[in-house]
C-alpha cells in the first residue's frame, strides 16, 4: 500500500511536472488554431476582398495552423512521448515553409499596396470627388425635377392642345392621318366617320380606299416622300349605296429635328356637301340667269322702269330707265336732286307714305322729261328686313303716255267721227235725194245709191285702217277703180308720187273717183275693150295738188243734155268742199277731168 501510494505520489509528481511544461504549448496551440479559424471565417464572410489579400490571408492561416499543430504535438510529446510526434512536427514545419513560400510570391503585391498615408490622401481625394459627384447628383436631381416639371407642363399643354384639336375637328368634315415613309398609318383622327386609331394604324391606303382610288393616292404620297413637296388632290369615292363622296386630300411631309423626312401628315376634307351645294347653286344660278335673261328680254324696249331705294329714298338700283333718264346718274341720289318741285312732289309723297306705313302705294304721276309731258303708273312696295322693319322700297314705273295719247286720240277720233258721221249722214241724205231725183225708177235708185255708198265705204275702210290718220292716194285710187276693173289691167295707166290725204279729202276724192269710174264703165273708156284711162297726179306751184283723168279709145263722147248728179257731186263735193276746182272736158276721144285742190289737204 505504501508502495502504491509512493508510486502514485511519484507518478503524480511526474505528471504534474509534465503538465506544467505542456500546458503553455497547448494554450499557444489552441490560441493559434482559434486565430486561424477566425481568419477562415473572415475570409468566408468577406468574399469581396481582393485576391491578393485572400492569398496572403490563406498563407497566414496555413502558417497559423502549422504553428498550432507544432505546439500541440510538442505538448503531447511532453505528456506522452510518441514516434509519430516527430512526423507531425515535420508536417507542421512543412506547412510553415509552404506558407512562407506563398508569402514570398505575394510579397511584391503586398509591397505594392499603398501606405496608410497614401490611402488617407487618396481617401481624401476620393471623398472630394465623391462630394463633387454628390453635388453633381444633386444638380442632376434638380435638373431632372425641372425637366420632369417641364415634361408635365408640356404634357398638359399637349393634352389640352390635343383636346382643342379634337374639339375643333369634332363635327367637322376633316380627318387627319399620319404615316411613316413606308406609307403605313401610325396615327389617325376621323370623327366624322368614327374611325378609331386602332382601326387605321398599321394599315395602308390600299386597305382604306377603293381599288380605283388607292393607286393614285399612293403614288401622290410616294412623290411627297421622294421630293419633300406637299401636294393636294381631289378624289371621288363611291359609297356602298352608290352615292359619290367627294374628298380633298392634302399631303405634307413630316420631318424630324434634323429636317429629314420621317413620314407624312394628311388631311382629308369631305367636300360632298359642298359639291352638292355648288351643284345646286350652279343650277340656281343658271335658273336665275335664265330668269334674268327673260326679265331683261321682257323689259328691253318696254315702257317699264324697275328701281329700288334705301330707307333714305336714295336710288340703289335702276333698270330700264325711262326715256330722258340715266340709271347711272340716278344711283345714290334722291328724287329731290334731279326733279322739279312740281314733278317730284307727288312722287316723294307716295314714297314717304310707303316708308312710313309699310304698305304698298300706287297711283299715276305726271312728269316732264326733256320738255315732253309723260304719264306713269307708279307702284311701290316696301322692302322689309328680318325684324319686319322697312329697309327701303322697290318700285315699278310704267310709262302710259302712249296709252294716254291713244285715249286722247280716241276721244278726238270719236268726236271727229261723231262730227263726220253727222256730215256723212248729211251727204248720204243729199246723195239719196239727188239720186232719187235723177232716177227713173226704184231699181235705178237702189243701184246708183248702193254703188255710191260702197264708194264711201271703201274710203272709210282706208281711213279706219289707218285710224283716221288719212288715206294713201294710190290705195284710194285702187279701191275706187277696183270696183269696175282690176287696177293692174292694161286699160289703166296710173302714176304719181306717194301722198296721203286727210280724211275729208280722202272721202271727197274717193267719191269723185267713184263717179268717174262709174261713168267710164257705163259710157266711157271702160265700156269697150280697147278703151284706156290715164290717171296721174302731182304737185303744182308748190302748194297745189293736181289730179288728171283722161279717157281715150272709148266710144264717141257727147256733151250731156243735162247736168247729172255725178257732175254736181264732182263740182260741189270736191270743188266747194275742198276749196278746189274741178274741170270736165268732154273731148271726142274721151272725158278729161282735172281736179286741183290746196296741198294742205295732203299730210306731211
Amino acid at each position: 500500500m505504501d508502495w502504491l501510494l509512493n508510486v502514485l505520489s511519484q507518478g503524480a509528481d511526474v505528471m504534474g511536472d509534465d503538465l506544467l511544461r505542456a500546458l503553455p504549448r497547448l494554450v499557444v496551440s489552441v490560441s493559434t488554431f482559434a486565430i486561424a479559424v477566425a481568419a477562415l471565417s473572415f475570409l468566408w464572410q468577406r468574399r469581396d476582398l481582393p485576391a491578393v489579400y485572400r492569398r496572403v490571408a490563406l498563407a497566414l492561416v496555413l502558417l497559423l495552423l502549422g504553428i498550432a499543430v507544432s505546439f500541440a504535438m510538442a505538448a503531447m510529446q511532453i505528456m506522452q512521448p510518441s514516434s509519430y510526434a516527430r512526423l507531425i512536427e515535420a508536417v507542421a514545419a512543412l506547412s510553415a515553409v509552404v506558407a512562407v513560400f506563398l508569402i514570398r510570391f505575394v510579397l511584391p503585391e503586398l509591397l505594392a499596396l499603398p501606405s496608410p498615408r497614401l490611402l488617407e490622401r487618396n481617401n481624401r481625394h476620393l471623398k472630394s470627388e465623391i462630394d463633387a459627384h454628390i453635388d453633381t447628383m444633386r444638380e442632376l436631381t434638380d435638373i431632372r425635377s425641372d425637366l420632369e416639371e417641364k415634361v408635365r407642363v408640356r404634357t398638359r399643354e399637349l393634352t389640352a392642345a390635343k383636346q382643342r384639336f379634337e374639339a375643333a375637328l369634332t363635327g367637322s368634315d376633316i380627318a387627319v392621318f399620319s404615316q411613316d415613309t413606308n406609307l403605313i398609318f401610325t396615327w389617325a383622327y376621323d370623327p366624322r366617320r368614327g374611325l378609331t386609331a386602332e382601326e387605321v394604324v398599321g394599315k395602308t391606303d390600299a386597305d382604306l380606299f377603293p381599288t380605283d382610288v388607292a393607286p393614285a393616292v399612293t403614288e401622290a404620297k410616294r412623290n411627297v416622300v421622294a421630293n419633300g413637296k406637299g401636294t393636294s388632290m381631289n378624289v371621288v369615292v363611291k359609297a356602298a349605296d352608290g352615292a359619290s363622296q367627294y374628298l380633298r386630300l392634302s399631303i405634307e411631309p413630316l420631318r424630324d429635328s434634323a429636317g429629314e423626312i420621317v413620314g407624312l401628315t394628311s388631311a382629308v376634307v369631305d367636300l360632298t356637301e359642298r359639291h352638292d351645294y355648288e351643284t345646286r347653286l350652279s343650277a340656281l344660278t343658271s335658273g336665275l340667269a335664265q330668269a334674268n335673261a327673260r326679265f331683261d328680254m321682257a323689259l328691253r324696249g318696254s315702257p317699264i322702269m324697275v328701281f329700288s331705294h334705301d330707307r333714305e329714298l336714295r336710288y340703289n338700283w335702276v333698270y330700264n330707265p325711262a326715256a330722258g333718264l340715266s340709271g347711272d346718274e340716278m344711283l345714290g341720289r334722291t328724287d329731290e336732286e334731279f326733279w322739279q318741285d312740281e314733278t317730284r312732289l307727288p312722287i316723294v309723297i307716295m314714297k314717304k307714305a310707303a316708308i312710313a306705313s309699310g304698305e304698298a302705294q300706287h297711283g299715276e304721276i305726271v312728269m316732264t322729261l326733256d320738255g315732253d309731258r309723260r304719264f306713269f303708273q307708279l307702284r311701290l312696295e316696301p322692302i322689309l328686313g328680318a325684324d319686319r322693319a322697312v329697309q327701303g322700297l322697290a318700285g315699278v314705273a310704267v310709262d302710259v303716255t302712249e296709252s294716254h295719247r291713244q285715249e286722247e286720240h280716241l276721244r278726238l277720233v270719236m268726236r271727229e267721227l261723231t262730227h263726220r258721221s253727222k256730215n256723212l249722214l248729211a251727204v248720204i241724205q243729199a246723195m239719196a235725194r239727188q239720186t232719187a231725183a235723177r232716177s227713173d225708177d226704184l231699181q235705178t235708185f237702189v243701184s246708183r245709191f248702193s254703188a255710191r255708198l260702197q264708194a264711201m265705204a271703201a274710203s272709210h275702210d282706208l281711213l279706219v285702217a289707218r285710224e283716221w290718220h288719212g288715206a294713201i292716194l294710190r290705195d284710194l285710187v285702187n279701191a275706187q277703180l277696183g270696183q269696175a276693173i282690176d287696177p293692174g289691167s292694161d286699160q289703166l295707166r296710173i302714176d304719181g308720187p306717194t301722198l296721203s290725204l286727210r280724211p275729208d279729202a280722202a272721202q271727197n276724192i274717193g267719191l269723185a273717183l267713184h263717179e268717174l269710174t262709174t261713168n267710164a264703165a257705163k259710157y266711157g273708156a271702160l265700156s269697150v275693150p280697147g278703151g284706156q284711162i290715164a290717171l296721174n297726179w302731182g304737185i303744182r306751184d308748190g302748194d297745189r295738188l293736181h289730179l288728171h283723168w283722161a279717157e281715150t279709145n272709148g266710144p264717141p263722147v257727147q256733151l250731156p243734155e243735162r247736168t247729172g248728179f255725178g257732175i254736181t257731186l264732182l263740182e260741189r263735193g270736191v270743188g266747194q268742199a275742198l276749196d278746189g276746182t274741178v274741170t270736165l272736158n268732154f273731148m271726142p276721144g274721151g272725158l278729161v277731168c282735172e281736179i286741183d285742190i290746196p296741198l294742205s289737204h295732203a299730210l306731211d
